[in-house]
């Protein structure tokens, strides 16, 4: 593997990561509650335990909580 591709993988890498913490601080304060309406009074250690999840999978939860039209019924 050259250099450049190495440098390559891991500015994309930091790249992901950056926009997904980006995305993961707007989801726990204010995004969550767009796909569950009980996070309303999520306390805080739940917030930074699904922080992480989020950072990793910010484009599932992107398209979740943009397309989804209505919480689900329970």
């Amino acid at each position: 593997m050259s250099t450049v591709l190495a440098e390559r993988i891991v500015s994309f890498a930091g790249l992901y990561l950056a926009i997904g913490g980006l995305f993961a601080l707007w989801f726990v304060t204010f995004g969550a509650r767009r796909i569950d309406p009980s996070a309303k009074g999520m306390p805080l250690q739940a917030r930074l335990m699904i922080f992480p999840g989020v950072v990793g999978l910010w484009p599932i939860m992107l398209l979740k909580t943009f397309i989804q039209k209505a919480p689900p019924v329970s």
